[in-house]
């Protein structure tokens, strides 16, 4: 049986001497709430999502047919169906249409998380504020990682963006939006997975509020904004310098300076109380 599977309806069954019926109910000795039987169609779902995650199925790879995943699983075609629809709401598969349709596995997302993020500190009731001293706690610490892990990479890939940013400085939405990114990558660099997912989740969201930051402080002088931004990308690039150094003491130093000065200038723009908003 491929990826090392057991069809849904199989498994180990409980001893009979850990539980004992009262009435109609059947109590554990050590559980007091009821436990939650999941639905065949998750327990599909689950099955291959572990044999995405493990590598026992590829990117682009397709998925067998519904009738070998029927017969694999032991279950009817509908419950397959919805648990491939299950996976594609995740992110893991896409699903064509026609003769050449069927389910591929797709490299896990990072928009996904970025969205079901987003959506929680909105539901939540996140401020902006919130968004920014979560960033100024954890960036300094990136900017350490990347020192002491990956010192020429990570110098490499942020010199390397920061001739983007002095390439669209001209373009206020898109230095701008460069400028975020700058941010990701750094996470992205640290040679720390989850925080590369962090920073990759939380990205569209630092865009929104630094571009209704810059709309709200742009000075009516081009020359003025000209010199603040060029002076932010020479903090980048002295960022880029102490990572490659190895110096993890002063990258962390200089970027915990970098991002709370930063952060005041938005914050004073767009609103520490402004509570984030996906739908503006």
């Amino acid at each position: 049986m491929p990826w090392g599977l057991e069809p849904c309806g199989t498994g180990p069954r409980p001893d009979a001497a850990t539980y004992e019926f009262t009435g109609a109910r059947m109590l554990f000795p050590n559980e007091s709430e009821s436990i939650r039987v999941p639905k065949a169609a998750e327990l599909v779902a689950n099955r291959i999502r572990r044999a995405i995650v493990t590598g026992h199925l590829k990117d682009g790879q397709s998925l067998p047919s519904e009738s070998r995943l029927m017969e694999e699983f032991q279950v009817s075609r509908p419950t397959v169906r919805e648990g491939i629809r299950v996976l594609e709401s995740l992110g893991l598969v896409k699903v064509g249409r026609g003769a050449r349709g069927g389910a591929r596995v797709t490299r896990p997302d990072s928009g996904v998380v970025a969205s079901a993020a987003a959506m929680a500190l909105q539901t939540r009731g996140a401020t902006i504020a919130d968004l920014f001293e979560a960033r100024a706690l954890i960036e300094p610490r990136a900017a350490r990682l990347a020192a002491q892990r990956r010192p020429k990479a990570a110098a490499s890939a942020l010199r390397a963006h920061i001739e983007l940013e002095l390439s669209v400085i001209d373009d206020f939405v898109a230095v701008t939006r460069a400028i975020a990114e700058f941010h990701t990558l750094l996470m992205e660099e640290c040679g720390n997975e989850t925080l590369a997912v962090f920073g990759t989740a939380l990205k569209n969201l630092f865009e929104r509020a630094m571009l209704a930051a810059q709309s709200g402080i742009q000075p009516l002088d081009d020359t003025e904004r000209m010199a603040s931004l060029r002076y932010g990308l020479r903090s980048h690039g002295k960022l880029a310098d102490l990572i490659e150094a190895g110096d993890a003491d002063a990258a962390e130093a200089h970027w915990q300076v970098h991002v709370t000065r930063a952060g005041r200038v938005w914050l004073k723009s767009v609103g520490a109380t402004e509570v984030i908003d996906l739908f503006r």
